[in-house]
């Protein structure tokens, strides 16, 4: 699978990685590594994780989620 980004511009770059929110394939150019805190049910105790995940989204879902 090729990435989305660079096929937009004309090139062919294998893809690594698939955007979490719209499910475009990504190259390691064009992806962004961001954290995510887990959130969990704990009743009156802790209710995150204290280790965040990893979460890979794209150039335009990157801008529009820090555009809000």
């Amino acid at each position: 699978m090729d990435c989305y980004e660079c096929h937009s511009l004309d090139r062919s770059t294998t893809a690594v990685a698939v955007c979490r929110e719209c499910g475009v394939a990504l190259c390691s150019r064009h992806l962004h590594v961001e954290t995510h805190e887990m959130y969990r049910e704990a009743g009156m105790g802790k209710s995150t994780s204290d280790i965040p995940a990893r979460r890979i989204v794209c150039p335009a879902c990157r801008r529009a989620e820090r555009s809000i």
